[in-house]
């Protein structure tokens, strides 16, 4: 009669039944917000287009199960198991002295692994690990398929961070810098197939592995959901965004103030500079002036500030992996300057780059001061966005990856 049942799916010539799979991850990602929750959202979604999903994550207590309400078609059954800080930072403490990472050990949890137990006991084709956290829970057992969502190499952002890392957080750089790589190494040679963000993170783990066991496949963008302006901006407004916990962006943006933006001033004394993001510490706090500098803290959407904005910076000094925050900027319609690490993973012809003070503030006066060629940035890099980055183009080998496997 042609084409095939619903949700049977065709591998080469055979038509096979969609696939149990057991997708971990470390906290549950809905809303999918953030760079780790949003990449695991939209992996969780694509595999259930065409398979049976049990999603397994942790939540610190119980009421953030909220968070997954309106969620329920993107798995067919969820299983949660409370982890609170407290037991977490227990387990670190009482991890220093073994050879596994402390991330490892923050998300070690019997609970955990009583429900990958349970589940492969169920039945399932393929256990799916996102981040290298969660990949203590794919078992050493060959009867059982596994993929690994390593995602970013964290093994060459401790390594790039060492020379920026200061006091205690330079001790725990030294310590987690040899175990995370072997860590990282050991979990490819345990996973059928491991899955890393660009060819860059991919090339610093391959060594010693199978090639064909390491796959890239990148991050998207849903670019319905970043609407495409290049005008009506401030001309004298740039932006940062990010998650400001995060050590490299912590770095990146005080780098920025401290070293770009005086340069920048020299000729446009009337810059203002916004810093957006969740939890910003008070080493960014401080940064503040109420005029000049304007740490927002959490907005629920980033795309007034960086539509109005003339210039999104990626000032990012340490780091591995594609930046989110570059992708979005772009598909919104706003030039970015970034530096060379900020870029890996994309064509930096789509970007403006530099990497010394002098040389990034540059590239971002050349825009402030040039409305056509900033027009032109704007278009190109929407294009770019377009016709690399939508969630179905990134996540297309996804499908052959884990047919590859059942």
């Amino acid at each position: 009669m042609g084409g095939t049942q619903p949700g049977l799916r065709v591998s080469g010539w055979r038509v096979m039944p969609p696939a149990r799979v057991l997708f971990l991850t470390p906290r549950l990602p809905f809303p999918p917000v953030g760079g780790d929750r949003l990449r695991a959202f939209h992996f969780l979604k694509r595999l259930k287009a065409r398979h049976r999903v049990v999603l397994a994550a942790f939540v610190e207590r119980r009421s953030q199960l909220e968070d997954a309400r309106g969620f329920e078609p993107f798995y067919d059954r969820l299983r949660v198991v409370v982890l609170p800080k407290a037991v977490s930072y227990a387990r670190c403490l009482l991890g220093l002295a073994s050879r596994r990472p402390l991330q490892v050990h923050y998300y070690r949890s019997p609970k955990m692994a009583r429900v990958v137990r349970e589940e492969l006991a169920r039945g399932c084709d393929v256990l799916y690990s996102h981040l290298v956290r969660m990949a203590q829970y794919v078992p050493e057992d060959p009867r059982v398929r596994t993929v690994v969502d390593l995602t970013d190499a964290i093994s060459l952002n401790y390594e790039r961070a060492k020379k920026f890392r200061s006091g205690v957080f330079s001790l725990i750089n030294r310590v987690e810098a040899p175990r995370i790589l072997a860590w990282e190494r050991a979990m490819i040679r345990r996973a059928d197939r491991s899955i890393l963000i660009s060819e860059v993170d991919a090339r610093h783990l391959r060594r010693g592995a199978d090639a064909k066991r390491v796959v890239v496949i990148g991050n998207g963008v849903d670019v319905s959901a970043f609407p495409f302006r290049s005008s009506g901006y401030d001309a004298d407004q740039i932006v940062f965004f990010g998650q400001l916990r995060y050590f490299p962006n912590v770095d990146g943006v005080r780098w920025f103030v401290n070293e770009v933006l005086p340069i920048i001033a020299q000729s446009r004394p009337a810059t203002r500079l916004l810093i957006v993001g969740a939890e910003p510490p008070a080493s960014v706090r401080r940064l503040a002036d109420g005029e000049r500098i304007v740490v927002t803290g959490f907005v629920p959407s980033i795309i007034p500030s960086v539509q109005g904005s003339a210039v999104s910076l990626a000032p990012l000094r340490v780091g591995a992996g594609v930046q989110n925050k570059i992708l979005e900027s772009l598909a919104l319609g706003t030039p970015v300057v970034a530096t060379s690490i900020a870029a890996e993973g994309l064509d930096a012809r789509c970007l403006a780059v530099g990497d010394s003070p002098v040389a990034f503030a540059a590239r971002v006066l050349e825009l402030l001061g040039d409305p056509v060629s900033r027009a032109a940035r704007s278009q190109s890099g929407r294009a770019y966005v377009e016709a690399n980055f939508p969630w179905d183009k990134v996540l297309a080998p996804l499908d052959s990856l884990i047919d590859s496997v059942v």
